[in-house]
């Protein structure tokens, strides 16, 4: 058995779901309440949570684009949208290659984008660097929350000198996802995370969502149709609790977005620094 956890964005509470199997989530989300919009600002939500399709495995570019274009078509339905599908993805080949970060970019773009949002920016060496530090930190010390180091994203971020000396206001955010295994094997890790932040997120009021759609950014720094930087951390290691079950191991998630100040330096794409302590066990 297998608990599925989860904890929420703007207002903290907790609920549980048992499930079958060798897989345990929990996801959790910070937006902070000055970056929080007034209901029909952003993107419209689905009425009901939309599971990755039944069927369609995790691994590979052809099941990624099938979850994907699975959420899109049931949100469409359910909240009136007309919401593109996804035509193409990257070669299998050219996916595997790619970063945590970049696979992260990829899809949260494509979900932006398709609903008309400007894209991010891209992804960036400082605040995928606060994202891995706390990925590891967390599954290291065995503990799980935005708060459970004592600091906060906030804290977290403004630690790091470069994105505490030029970010708008207080538009720094988190989400944070984990899946806890007996196997050690969890297929498309970063793209099962999305997928649930973007359309499994009702009994949290969709604040994953809204952060990975959040679009009232400044728009005063780097070019005029893009802003905000993103970054992945990852770590997979264990043995890691869940809901007060002890796993193996277990893959920890967390995203970090801010909005950079006029001011900013943009930097070249930043590769995510990898996965901490094993190597996936996937075959």
């Amino acid at each position: 058995m297998s608990n599925f956890f989860r904890d929420s964005a703007n207002v903290r509470f907790y609920s549980f779901l048992t499930l079958v199997g060798t897989l345990s989530l929990l996801s959790s989300a910070y937006v902070p309440p000055s970056a929080i919009e007034a209901p029909g600002v952003h993107s419209p939500d689905p009425t009901v949570d939309i599971p990755w399709k039944s069927g369609v495995g995790y691994a590979g570019v052809a099941n990624i684009r099938a979850a994907f274009n699975h959420g899109r078509i049931e949100e469409n339905f359910q909240s009136g949208t007309d919401i593109p599908l996804i035509t193409r993805m990257p070669a299998q080949s050219a996916w595997e290659a790619m970063s945590d970060n970049a696979k992260a970019l990829w899809l949260i773009n494509s979900e932006r984008e398709a609903r008309g949002l400007h894209p991010l920016h891209g992804t960036e060496r400082n605040v995928t660097g606060v994202a891995q530090d706390f990925a590891n930190w967390m599954l290291a010390n065995d503990k799980w929350g935005h708060n459970s180091d004592g600091k906060g994203p906030p804290g977290r971020l403004e630690q790091n000198p470069k994105i505490a000396s030029c970010h708008n206001n207080f538009l720094l955010m988190e989400n944070l996802y984990a899946f806890g295994t007996t196997t050690g094997c969890v297929k498309s890790p970063i793209a099962r995370a999305i997928y649930n932040w973007m359309y499994n997120d009702s009994g949290k009021g969709w604040g994953h969502r809204h952060l990975l759609l959040y679009h009232s950014f400044f728009e005063n720094s780097g070019p005029g149709d893009r802003e905000g930087l993103m970054g992945i951390g990852r770590a997979l290691g264990g043995p890691y609790t869940i809901n007060n079950t002890s796993y193996p191991y277990a893959e920890v998630i967390v995203l970090n977005m801010f909005d950079p100040c006029k001011k900013w330096r943009y930097n070249a794409p930043f590769r995510s620094p990898g996965i901490y302590y094993l190597r996936s066990r996937c075959t």
